[in-house]
């Protein structure tokens, strides 16, 4: 039976029978080659099957960065189930609601993450199986174990996946964070993830013998797609766990003898103080995405590592990647994000609802086979994003975000639509944050806005009102949410204000607390924390 080249597991088995002793995954403390791979991925799919997982079932990946993650990962594309990568920072309440969602057949986890999942399945009153890697022994009747020297196992997925699937099957679903708090569960089929791998390594030049250094989380898809990208061209992942350390993680960086060094724009001001005392000269290929970069990023890039070519890029969950700036235009057109992808058209849509593609300012649309297929159990979202486009007569992607076309065609990103804001590259819901500080006894109302930053893109700033007779320190209140809530969710910054405006709707005026971030109205009753 012949396998489509457009499923994710045409990927793995493909390397392997192409470069089967070459390594495919390394963490710098071990590694193991494409065949080896292999057939660990198929014994976590033999082991995914004997828990009742099938074609189309979600499995849930709470791991860290590691070799596990990706051999978990490719496990659960080889049994046809499809793989929900989250962050292993994701907090209980948000965990036990996707769990909810997307009703797992199995989660996979590391042990220290065990009680929690176990708490999130109970919350979500679902039924599923834990599977983690551990030493000898069961941590608990409904836990499969299995570990990284399973005894070798018959390699039937190099002839086909487990599972018989199209490629018009889900691979993964990927949450973001939605308008209303509850995340959006983005479902990428295997066309949309092999035609977003194959489009990207392309115009990034991989290849089988580039080492790419991922310090991005696996659970984000800019790091995931490292992963099914370097498989594609048989090259070596180098994993690495965090980029919290940034003296270790440029060390790695450096005796790894890496070639191609994803980033994202927060990481700049990191390695920037860092980095005379490296010499990486290796690194040939440097890409950013998430955030535009900002001219003083550049310049700091471009100047540490003077052999790689910067690929400044812009993209959604819901798309992969939507632009990429050719290096050769870094000079005269930094403040762009490019042009689209190959394989990828885009378009604005302006006021009148006509189409633009050049001299226009309007909706950035994406059309191509990376569009996702839609929210997970959320049609009326999924019908907000996805419409039919009269021209083409197929359902194109809009994006949400205002744009701008030049004369030549290239891309300037201007604002997002929605109310949602891109921290660090991660999607932030406002209401998320305004729920939990509402929540605070002390705490009578509270509104969350953007502050444009060059570096994290975004950051969340919070005005509150205080209960009658109440006083509050706003770090007391930065403590309260960054015990409950996601690194990058925390506010900076907290104005604490006697009231809030409203406008002639009754809404909270978000207007007004903007210029009054921007300096243009009186501060004098707002007691500000500068710095979380």
């Amino acid at each position: 039976m012949n396998r489509s080249p457009n499923l994710l597991s045409s990927f793995l088995l493909d390397a392997a029978a192409a470069h089967g002793d070459q390594t495919a995954l390394r963490d710098g403390l071990r590694e193991l080659s494409y065949a080896r791979t292999v057939l660990l991925a198929s014994a976590v799919a033999r082991d995914l099957k004997q828990a009742g997982v099938g074609r189309g079932d979600r499995v849930v990946l709470w791991m860290p960065n590691s070799i596990g993650f990706c051999v978990s990962f490719w496990g659960i594309v080889l049994a046809g189930a499809v793989a929900v990568p989250l962050s292993p920072d994701t907090k209980k309440e948000k965990l036990a609601w996707i769990f909810g969602n997307c009703q797992p057949k199995a989660v996979v986890v590391d042990e220290v993450l065990v009680p929690a999942a176990r708490v999130a399945i109970a919350q979500s009153s679902i039924s599923a199986y834990l599977l983690t890697y551990v030493g000898a022994g069961l941590l608990g009747h409904d836990l499969i174990v299995f570990e990284e020297d399973t005894a070798a196992v018959e390699p039937t997925a190099l002839s086909q996946p487990i599972a018989a699937i199209i490629d018009r099957d889900l691979a993964a679903i990927i949450y973001t964070s939605g308008s209303t708090g509850d995340p959006k569960g983005v479902m990428l089929t295997h066309l949309n993830m092999t035609s977003a791998a194959r489009s990207v390594s392309t115009y990034l030049g991989y290849r089988s013998d580039d080492v790419v250094f991922c310090a991005i989380p696996l659970s984000f898809d800019y790091g995931l797609h490292q992963l099914t990208m370097s498989t594609l061209v048989g090259a070596t992942l180098h994993v690495e766990a965090s980029f919290v350390q940034p003296l270790f993680a440029l060390s790695h960086l450096v005796s790894c003898k890496a070639t191609v060094f994803p980033i994202v724009p927060t990481m700049v001001p990191l390695i920037d103080p860092l980095a005379d005392r490296f010499e990486f000269s290796r690194v040939r290929c440097l890409t950013s995405t998430s955030a535009t970069l900002h001219g003083s990023s550049i310049e700091k890039l471009t100047a540490i590592f003077r052999r790689a070519s910067l690929f400044s890029m812009y993209g959604l969950t819901e798309c992969h990647r939507c632009t990429y700036l050719d290096p050769a235009e870094l000079e005269t057109r930094r403040l762009s994000v490019g042009k689209a992808i190959p394989n990828t058209e885009l378009w604005l849509v302006d006021k009148e609802g006509r189409r633009q593609f050049r001299n226009a300012t309007g909706e950035l649309v994406i059309r191509g086979s990376t569009v996702m297929k839609g929210y997970w159990n959320n049609p009326a979202k999924t019908a907000e994003k996805l419409r039919l486009c009269s021209e083409t007569q197929e359902v194109v992607l809009f994006t949400g975000d205002t744009c701008r076309l030049d004369e030549d065609g290239f891309l300037y990103f201007i604002a997002r639509n929605d109310d949602i804001l891109k921290v660090s590259g991660q999607k932030v819901a406002p209401s998320e944050i305004e729920r939990m500080l509402a929540s605070h006894p002390l705490v009578s109302q509270a509104a969350v806005i953007g502050e444009t930053h060059p570096t994290h893109g975004e950051r969340p700033v919070a005005f509150v009102t205080l209960h009658p007779g109440k006083d509050a320190e706003p770090k007391t209140l930065i403590d309260w949410c960054r015990e409950r809530l996601e690194h990058h969710v925390v506010p900076t910054r907290i104005i604490i204000l006697d009231q809030l405006r409203r406008n002639q709707n009754g809404k909270i005026d978000k207007h007004v607390l903007r210029d009054l971030l921007v300096g243009t109205l009186d501060y004098s009753n707002a007691a500000e924390e500068i710095r979380s």
